[in-house]
């Protein structure tokens, strides 16, 4: 093979690795190799720039220069932190130009004078730099060091670059699905924190500690300066206001509520306003109170550096779920509905226990669906279902529905409801994903409420499973050594019900070299113990790796007693759920 065909085949396998990777970090090596394999630099590495901040440049490599890894260890991904200005003239005018230089001799360069003692303790005589580019800012570069016997041809260096944007391709799709991760993690605190504050308002009846909680939350999760809370007089309630400030102990708000609220919108927000009368206002970001159809309040918060539609749809849970919790107070004084309720919730939990049970089940001679479910109430938001497609199909989903209660149940039936038929129209999980989502997005938005899920088809005759992920936590996979399989490239999109043109990736991998796959939801990983420590995904693992030979029923009695023994409870706060698809 001549090395132009040599160089193109590991331009197709680079190409292939970034498209099939979310993770830049995991790959940013082998892609360096693969290209060194067929190019004469001796070695490279690569340094990034985070959030726009060109005065330190963090080297990310873990094995390309000899002295890397006594710098900082191969397991940090942010990289070594190593200040820019250190970094000879020409790696600057690459950086600032956005182009490619190439200096030959760096002892001959008068820009390349103070890194010539490490090219001495390297051995490089020569060294290129390529930026790597994102949206037309430069957010790092590679550098490719040549000794004396090294040499580059112009070819080379054009095929260098091609590796350089796709480092660049790699990095910003990591950069997107950090983001995704990041809403869907700020959906979990905002979600777990007002669950909390509910609590605390059914137990202590404090209405006015409860808004002072939410708008100081409020205030965090929209990354604001302040924030205000108002309720207008309704049923068991006075005219209340909270506000929350972090500079001041006064709110710059209550000014303006009035011209907020007039507006038809339940929600916006406005970025780089001018500020009149002297009110400390600069942007702002507001949704609207809701009792059925009246409005009864709003939060407002103001004064981030740039409000985005995630900040509002944040916001915009906050909002309901605070509409909610509201309405919980006030049943909390009429004590007979609560116990008429309580019988209609024991005949509700037993039809959904009903529903499950279906999903157990053997679908070939080698592998099995079982699933372990404790509701931490009378009714849970966490559901599993599977059933048969055809004579070589399994279809199954996993969901984690945000909240507890008659609501969830509620979420839980149209979410079966709306599965079954999807299941029947669409052949892939990413079209059942995409289209659930589109089939249920308006009756969420109405409830306030979202769901995490994980859809998945098993091919019982090839054993081959695909699967998409709708903001819930990848598999556990454990192969049949008893060992963890990481990155299953199991992708993860936004969560039913937060937007409605979301749609879905799926993967599809073998499963016959694996002796489980484990989902499960977050109830188990948030168990805590004495000292207020989590359960944990590590934990969880290693219990796994430790029972996954047993039968099913063991592997359940065990994981109680693990759990039991590890917070000293017999009642849990949240929904448990744990499904495994496992060896016979």
């Amino acid at each position: 093979m001549s090395n132009e065909s040599y160089k193109m085949k590991n331009l197709v396998e680079i190409t292939a690795i970034v498209t099939e990777s979310t993770d830049f970090y995991s790959i940013k090596d082998k892609i360096v190799a693969k290209m060194l394999e067929v190019v004469h630099p001796a070695k490279a590495c690569v340094n990034l720039f985070y959030e726009n901040d060109y005065n330190n440049a963090y080297l990310v490599c873990s094995s390309t220069l000899e002295h890397v890894p006594g710098i900082f260890p191969a397991s940090d991904r942010k990289g070594a932190k190593i200040d820019f200005d250190t970094y000879s003239q020409y790696i600057h005018d690459a950086v600032e130009q956005k182009k490619v230089i190439y200096v030959e001799n760096v002892f001959e360069d008068d820009r390349a004078i103070n890194e010539r003692d490490l090219a001495k303790d390297e051995g490089y005589l020569g060294r290129i730099v390529f930026p790597l580019m994102v949206d037309g800012k430069v957010v790092g570069f590679m550098t490719c060091f040549l000794t004396k016997d090294d040499y580059v041809t112009e070819e080379d260096i054009n095929f260098i670059a091609s590796i350089a944007s796709l480092l660049s391709l790699s990095i910003e799709i990591t950069n997107k699905n950090n983001s995704v991760q990041s809403l869907i993690d700020k959906f979990r605190v905002a979600i777990s924190y007002i669950n909390d504050a509910t609590k605390k308002l059914y137990q202590n009846k404090s209405i006015t500690e409860f808004l002072e909680n939410l708008s100081k939350q409020a205030c965090n999760i929209t990354n604001s300066r302040e924030s205000l809370i108002i309720l207008d007089e309704h049923d068991n309630f006075q005219k209340m206001m909270s506000c929350y400030n972090k500079d001041e102990n006064k709110t710059n708000l209550y000014p303006i509520k009035n011209k907020i609220l007039s507006n038809e919108s339940l929600g916006g927000f406005v970025n780089d306003i001018k500020s009149e009368n002297a009110i400390k206002v600069d942007s702002y970001i507001y949704y609207k109170l809701q009792d059925k159809d009246k409005i009864i309040g709003c939060i407002v918060c103001a004064n981030s550096k740039n409000y985005t539609n995630d900040d509002l749809n944040i916001l915009r849970i906050l909002a309901s779920q605070v509409s909610v919790a509201m309405q919980l107070y006030e049943y909390n004084d009429q004590e007979v509905k609560h116990k008429v309720l309580e019988k209609e919730l024991n005949i509700l939990n037993k039809q959904q226990q009903l529903i499950m049970d279906k999903g157990k089940m053997e679908f070939n001679s080698e592998k099995e669906l079982y699933f372990y479910h404790r509701p931490a109430k009378v009714v849970g938001g966490d559901f599993y279902y599977a059933m048969d497609l055809d004579e070589k199909h399994v279809v199954f989903i996993v969901a984690d529905v945000m909240g507890h209660g008659i609501v969830s149940n509620y979420v839980v039936a149209m979410i079966k409801g709306a599965f079954k038929v999807l299941c029947h129209q669409y052949e892939s999980t990413s079209e059942i994903l995409t289209n659930l989502n589109k089939i249920l997005y308006d009756e969420f938005d109405k409830m306030g409420v979202f769901t995490t899920c994980l859809v998945g088809i098993i091919n019982t005759e090839h054993n081959i499973i695909t699967v998409s992920n709708a903001g819930h936590y990848s598999p556990i996979i454990v192969t049949k050594k008893g060992d963890i399989v990481k990155n299953n490239n199991c992708n993860k999109g936004i969560p039913i019900g937060v937007m409605q043109d979301a749609s879905y990736d799926e993967n599809s991998f073998s499963i016959v070299n694996y002796s489980m796959l484990c989902m499960y939801t977050d109830g188990v990983l948030e168990i805590k113990n004495d000292s207020k420590e989590e359960y944990g995904i590590a934990r969880l693992e290693e219990f796994l790796k430790n029972n996954y030979t047993l039968n099913q029923e063991v592997i359940v009695e065990n994981l109680k007693s693990d759990l039991q023994e590890f917070s000293s409870k017999d009642y849990f706060e949240d929904d448990i759920l744990v499904v495994m698809l496992k060896d016979i």
